[in-house]
């Protein structure tokens, strides 16, 4: 039996990741009650990192784990990593905060109505001004090609040994900068195992000025439908310390669990309304799963030069025959690569480089996760099927990607040499998306505009679940923004009564 806990109606936030704690960030400036649920205990969130100028120095963090009591179904390796600690997969992000372009919306509405996304760039620029002055960022002030500036703390610009690079990767229409990061070019002493971990930086100062309550320990079940009222109306979550199940009302719900978590949340939320999960009313729930599939490249060249600021080399315009598949490569930082340039006795440069390659895949119905009924995990969640495999094309991507680049770097005389590449298994990027997608129509998306259910008003996803398609670059910032905006949106429609 669900024993009640009293609260009066707040707009309950699932997840203190990147986009959780955006959404309650965005929720209380515009003046909501918020109560945020992390499934995590409070003290996980520890770790500690110390930088030096943007370059990391120390790094204590414990290691990301895989999900047990999972069935992958297409591809056998498929891997879900998740982090049940404030801050989420924070913990673990590189902090590249890379903005979409408004190519990645124009051509995702070329490749035909199922991929169109319900907003283009325009709509989500003004939440990318907003959320990036949290972030620190240290980019560039003046954006290229498929890659555009953002609100800069502090600028940066290429080492001189990378301006012939630059020249050189316009002649596969290609270009290189600066890859901008979250608090990159400054020094700080950070108690996370990142130096942006969104609940150090963002949820506990705003619990700390009275703002923002959170709940800790409290890993969500499912959502209340109500057929009467024709709305959530509660949240029921199970306790970790006593492992009962408590019944929280109210106002209205954001789910920021992660493309896999706010699918399964909504999956398990089944009701006679809805009995293939909550809003699914055109089987489209968990479907349109996409990952970002990604490559290692390490190459050895002649003369050693500059690793820092690490360089991105963009995608180039997509082909029309091949829509959806492009590929970027993003240069390794950090205390392995600063350590490696001080063993060789060139400190700041060195003769090999690391790039993680990530590329894209078309979103698809037939890519999909789901729970499988009857079958519960060891932690007591019903068992998860991951059903999703990197199409021949995304392999293809990736591959030019890394011909190019090599390329690159010959035309300018570095002489490059592949030493180490491979293509990671699926999951590996953490990149998951699509699970819950928007869409004007509700025969291909979950979600509207403003990241609803197309069928249930009072409850947002605010997460890369909410993704139409996934461009090749990191999610992060652009999760951050679309739930800055819904979560102001839904905030304004509280205070008007209108949810």
């Amino acid at each position: 039996m669900l024993r009640s806990v009293s609260e009066h109606e707040p707009v309950i936030v699932v997840g203190s990741g990147p986009a959780g704690a955006a959404a309650a960030w965005f929720l209380c400036r515009a003046g909501a009650k918020v109560l945020l649920l992390e499934a995590g205990a409070e003290r996980t969130a520890f770790g500690l990192t110390v930088r030096v100028r943007g370059f990391t120095l120390l790094r204590y963090r414990r290691p990301l784990r895989k999900r047990e009591g999972i069935a992958a179904t297409a591809d056998p390796n498929a891997t879900l990593f998740e982090e049940l600690a404030p801050g989420g997969l924070t913990n673990h992000w590189s902090c590249a905060v890379p903005r979409f372009a408004p190519e990645d919306f124009a051509d995702a509405e070329r490749a035909g109505d199922a991929y169109a996304w319900p907003l283009g760039y325009d709509d989500i620029a003004p939440w990318y001004d907003e959320v990036e002055p949290l972030l620190h960022v240290a980019g560039v002030r003046v954006g290229c090609d498929r890659l555009p500036a953002g609100r800069v703390h502090d600028p940066r610009v290429l080492g001189a040994d990378w301006v012939p690079i630059a020249e050189q990767a316009k002649v596969v229409s290609r270009a290189v900068v600066p890859m901008p990061y979250a608090y990159g070019a400054e020094s700080s002493v950070t108690a996370s195992g990142t130096v942006f971990n969104s609940f150090v930086r963002l949820i506990r100062p705003a619990v700390r000025a009275g703002r923002l309550q959170t709940r800790y320990g409290a890993r969500v079940i499912r959502l209340e439908w109500s057929s009467r009222s024709r709305r959530v109306e509660a949240v029921v979550v199970r306790d970790a310390r006593t492992n009962s199940e408590n019944r929280v009302p109210c106002r209205a719900v954001v789910l920021a669990a992660g493309a896999i978590g706010s699918a399964e949340i909504l999956l398990a939320s089944s009701s006679p309304d809805f009995p293939e999960g909550l809003g699914n009313s055109h089987q489209v729930l968990g479907r349109y799963l996409h990952d970002h599939p990604l490559g290692k490249l390490v190459v050895d060249i002649d003369t050693p030069i500059s690793i820092h600021p690490p360089s991105y080399v963009t995608r180039p315009a997509l082909e029309r025959s091949r829509p959806l598949y492009a590929a970027a490569c993003m240069q390794w930082s950090g205390t392995g690569v600063l350590a490696g340039s001080l063993l060789r006795g060139k400190p700041g440069r060195s003769t090999r480089l690391g790039f993680s390659v990530f590329g894209t895949m078309a979103p698809s119905p037939d890519d999909w996760v789901a729970l499988e009924p009857g079958r519960n995990a060891t932690d007591g969640r019903e068992r998860l099927v991951l059903h999703v495999r990197h199409p021949a094309e995304a392999t293809t991507a990736l591959e030019a990607a890394r011909d190019d680049l090599v390329d690159v770097l010959s035309r300018t005389g570095l002489k490059p040499r592949v030493r180490i590449w491979h293509i990671e298994p699926v999951g590996h990027s953490n990149h998951y998306g699509g699970t819950c997608r928007m869409h004007a129509s509700p025969r291909f998306g979950m979600l509207d505009g403003y990241g609803r259910l197309h069928a249930v008003r009072n409850v947002a996803v605010a997460d890369s679940a909410a993704f139409t398609t996934g461009p090749e670059k990191n999610p992060v910032l652009t999760a951050m923004a679309l739930a800055a905006r819904t979560g102001d949106r839904l905030a304004r429609e509280v205070r008007a009564g209108d949810v």
